[in-house]
């Protein structure tokens, strides 16, 4: 098994008018994931941003040509919404359907078994309407304290904490039913499609 299997950095980059640079940090673990940092940068400190970004996968805010630009030098991988989604989605479709399965074997039997429950997965989002997405689920998106600059950046990494706790969460309730076997029953991170990314 390789490591990012085990554990994932994540950072949400944001370019700002004045040439200014706000990243947000999320740390992912088995059963965890936190926001593990945030800085505020001149687009001229270089050293610096790459030092932050080294070894992460980024999400990009607003134009990623100028972010792939900003970032040119080091060797990042770039991560979008809609594989995630498309990944959890179907993971949990596949879940219904091998329970559903498992239960017609012997509905008599099997009647009082629970029906998993997982995620309303979305079939997209856009990180750059992080708040209004966390704002109509009932989330705050960032606190009233969070200075301007920052709003954005850390409403998509709240956003992205909460989509990777969905997933944990849901990979939790495959693992934990009998009628799940063999690789399926093994607990990722992330979505493979992330997962594969971070290689």
């Amino acid at each position: 098994m390789s490591l990012p299997n085990y554990y994932a950095s994540i950072a949400v980059v944001e370019i700002h008018p004045g040439e200014k640079v706000t990243i947000e940090s999320i740390s992912v673990s088995k059963g965890e994931c936190v926001l593990s940092g945030a800085w505020d940068f001149s687009t001229s400190d270089k050293l610096n941003i790459d030092n932050v970004v080294s070894g992460k996968l980024i999400i990009p805010l607003g134009d990623e040509t100028v972010i792939r630009k900003l970032l040119a030098e080091s060797n990042l991988k770039y991560l979008s919404a809609k594989p995630f989604l498309q990944e959890a989605k179907r993971a949990a479709d596949d879940a219904l359907a091998a329970y559903e399965l498992f239960k017609s074997e012997d509905v008599k039997k099997r009647k009082k078994m629970v029906e998993p429950s997982f995620f309303a997965w979305p079939e997209d989002l856009n990180f750059n309407q992080s708040a209004e997405y966390l704002e109509s689920i009932g989330k705050m998106a960032v606190p009233t304290s969070t200075p301007a600059a920052m709003k954005s950046t850390l409403a998509a990494a709240r956003l992205v904490k909460f989509l990777v706790e969905m997933w944990q969460l849901d990979e939790q309730e495959r693992v934990n039913r009998k009628y799940v076997d063999g690789t399926d029953a093994e607990i990722t991170i992330l979505p493979e499609s992330w997962l594969i990314s971070s290689n």
